[in-house]
């Protein structure tokens, strides 16, 4: 009696009620590693019969990187371990959703503690042996095709115990959900909820905050499950994926190891804990613990209220009411609809209000926290003395980083590891001027996001609207740019001194000469440029335009392009040095001819345009608020372009306009006429060094200074 019932006779007897678990594991394994290899080798090996490799070592070398793709991070493996996840635990301990397979498993003299035991052991048995023998089966296979190597070897191990922790995240909580439900059915919905609520939840709490908050911003401070194991799986995966080395990978996948066992082991202890105190009764119901009933409920229906909200709030024009009626009518749908699968009875829909009520209470507070930011979200602005240094962008400047690999990073990853800022109370200052004043009344709003580093080593990220043309925010703006910490936060030439000594090409252009200047000249080009970028503020952003561009191209096609001012007098003596210096002003016996395109805006800002019939007239009078008619125009083709070849014409029009390719984005908007565009054609036999990869060159002209007879050669007629 005593080995019958001893931890491996019960575990051999359970293995062979879960016969047809064990053929679904080996086969999926089987598919997904085996599978997949089949079809990533024979695809090198077409590849190679097409002449796609120069080489043995070519072909043997994407042979090596197919195995490993398809045994180490594969995408599919992520379906697959959830797809075994909850088939195991579910299959398990399905017993407990029979009461006659409870009664008769009770009534075998064998502790509740050992039936779990074995039951959960086995599950993890179940998946291993599969996994492994797909492995194995899977490296001969390899092998044998010459795809394996030591590296291989390597991320096929990280990658099994990537998976394997993966799996136990899973088979936990399909475990903990049968747990918490006595229904086949409920117990995966439970898994879902459990799963994916999480993840949801926040994605629907940051939906919220950019449709009502003016100052959210999550460019530089991630905002990301803290819990959910399947948002970590599925934007990780691929990243590590494409990592250069085995160690690499694994000291990316090793938080990620740590944060699952932790989870796996809370999510074991909270199952067990359910298992030991679940009842026999509860088989059959829906929720195994009544007093979890209401607490579900009321989580469920906020957020489906949530996820309802934003349907409504995008299909209405953004119609806050409509939103908030969506919200309501969606959490009394869902709190019916939970309430049917509570009792399994259409009847009781309308039961237990105390609960509902209290659900959709909390969907109107957490519509009201949003709309009127009860919480103080958008209205944050840290004192002074709580911040440590701080981190801003101005939306005008765009540059490409990259590491010492010459690989890309993103702009966030550069300046949250560069950029400092100890001017902290006027940014501050800034802030609160944005609170005070109103973007309709602003001369030039620029939108900026900031991070602030606080004391307590929390990162705090806001974004808010400066007024470039607000004289009063010129010596403010001027302290934050002028300052060295935001050139190196800022610029990676600052920062990046190796990267110059590996320079492919260096050309410098006007907006339309395009000169190649000596590599050999690469670190001298730099430190010119950097002694000018010192005297670089606001006030000469604002008040002075690029007479050039810089470009260095690097390898991997990373290329820095950096802006040259009539003020950096290093970088204009060394171009005059190289006689490449070409002022923005052409001369006229250059140019061929220039064409202007007038596209008369004033036409429709004046509304003076043909109409059509009324277009979907109830959802425009539900977002404006009003029952005027509504009519979409039908906009007149009115632009009118003229050409001009006369010597005379083009010098005039020379003198009024400013490369498109250049950049201004530190200026206002308004210095340049909408209304035109001008395009340069050279001449074909001319000396000027413009790109002769180009024909034509596009140029804006300056407002209040387009020459009449360009007026009156583009008018309308």
């Amino acid at each position: 009696m005593t080995s019958r019932n001893s931890f491996w006779a019960r575990s051999l007897e359970n293995h062979k009620r879960r016969i047809w678990v064990w053929i679904v594991a080996v086969m999926v394994q089987l598919l997904v590693y085996v599978g997949v290899l089949t079809v990533y080798l024979s695809r090198i090996k077409y590849y190679n019969a097409e002449g796609m490799y120069r080489n043995l070592e070519e072909f043997r070398a994407a042979l090596i990187q197919a195995a490993q793709d398809a045994l180490g991070f594969q995408d599919s493996l992520f379906f697959s371990v959830i797809i075994l996840g909850c088939i195991i635990g579910k299959q398990g301990f399905s017993y407990l959703n029979d009461r006659r397979k409870v009664d008769l498993y009770h009534s075998v003299p064998v502790s509740r503690k050992r039936r779990f035991y074995v039951i959960y052991v086995n599950g993890i048995i179940i998946y291993l042996t599969a996994t492994l023998f797909s492995l194995v089966v899977s490296t001969v296979v390899a092998a044998a095709q010459g795809a394996v190597t030591g590296r291989v070897l390597a991320v096929i191990g990280i990658a099994f115990v990537w998976n394997l922790l993966f799996f136990l995240v899973v088979y936990h909580t399909m475990i903990l959900a049968v747990m918490l439900t006595g229904n086949s059915f409920v117990a995966l919905c439970a898994f879902g909820v459990l799963a994916v609520y999480e993840f949801i939840l926040y994605s629907c709490i940051a939906t919220f905050k950019y449709m009502f908050f003016e100052r959210e911003s999550r460019n530089f401070v991630s905002y990301v499950p803290k819990l959910s194991a399947l948002h970590d799986y599925s934007s990780k995966v691929y990243q590590i994926k494409w990592m250069e080395t085995p160690r690499e990978m694994a000291q990316a996948v090793l938080p990620y190891l740590g944060k699952w066992f932790i989870l796996a082991v809370i999510l074991l202890i909270v199952a067990y804990v359910c298992y030991y105190k679940r009842k026999s009764e509860a088989a059959g119901k829906a929720i195994a613990f009544g007093k979890l009933k209401a607490i579900i409920k009321i989580m469920v229906v906020i957020e489906v209220s949530m996820i309802v909200g934003s349907i409504v709030r995008d299909a209405a024009y953004e119609n806050d009411m409509l939103m908030l009626a969506g919200m309501m009518l969606g959490g009394i749908i869902c709190c019916a609809v939970m309430e049917v699968i509570y009792e399994f009875d259409l009847k009781c829909m309308f039961r237990h209000w105390v609960s509902s009520g209290v659900a959709v209470l909390g969907v109107l507070a957490v519509f009201c926290i949003f709309k009127f930011d009860l919480l103080g979200y958008d209205s944050y602005i840290p004192e002074v003395d709580q911040v440590k240094d701080v981190l801003i962008e101005p939306d005008v400047d765009y540059e490409s980083y990259w590491d010492e690999e010459f690989q890309y990073i993103s702009n966030a990853e550069f300046l949250m590891e560069h950029m400092h800022l100890t001017a902290v109370e006027d940014i501050i200052t800034l802030a609160r001027k944005d609170q005070q004043e109103s973007y309709e009344t602003m001369g030039d709003p620029r939108r900026v996001k900031v991070v602030y580093r606080l004391k307590s080593g929390r990162d705090v990220e806001r974004a808010f609207w400066i007024d470039f043309d607000n004289p009063a925010n010129e010596e403010l703006l001027n302290h934050i740019i002028g300052s060295k910490e935001y050139r190196e936060g800022r610029y990676q030439i600052t920062q990046d001194e190796t990267s110059y000594d590996n320079v492919q090409t260096i050309t410098y252009s006007n907006g339309s000469v395009a000169c190649i200047l000596p590599l050999e000249d690469a670190q001298k080009l730099r430190n010119a440029y950097l002694k000018d970028l010192e005297q670089m503020d606001f006030s000469m952003l604002r008040n002075h335009f690029a007479c050039g561009t810089l470009t260095f191209n690097f390898q991997n096609y990373m290329s820095a392009e950096y802006p040259i001012y009539d003020n950096y007098t290093n970088m204009l003596s060394y171009l005059k040095e190289q006689n490449v210096y070409y002022p923005v002003q052409l001369n006229a016996e250059d140019v061929a001819s220039i064409t202007v395109t007038n596209y008369h805006n004033e036409v429709y800002e004046d509304g003076e345009i043909t109409i059509d019939a009324p277009y979907n007239q109830a959802a425009y009078n539900l977002y404006r608020g009003a029952a005027a008619e509504r009519v979409d125009p039908v906009y007149e083709d009115v632009t009118v372009t003229e050409t001009f070849y006369e010597q005379e014409q083009i010098a005039e029009i020379l003198k009024h306009i400013y490369p498109a390719y250049l950049p201004y984005n530190w200026h206002n908007s308004e210095e340049f006429d909408s209304n035109y565009d001008v395009t340069i054609e050279f001449k074909k036999d001319s000396d000027y060094p413009y790109d002769r990869t180009q024909y034509y060159f596009n140029y804006k002209i300056f407002a209040g200074q387009v020459p009449e007879f360009v007026v009156e050669a583009t008018a309308l007629e």
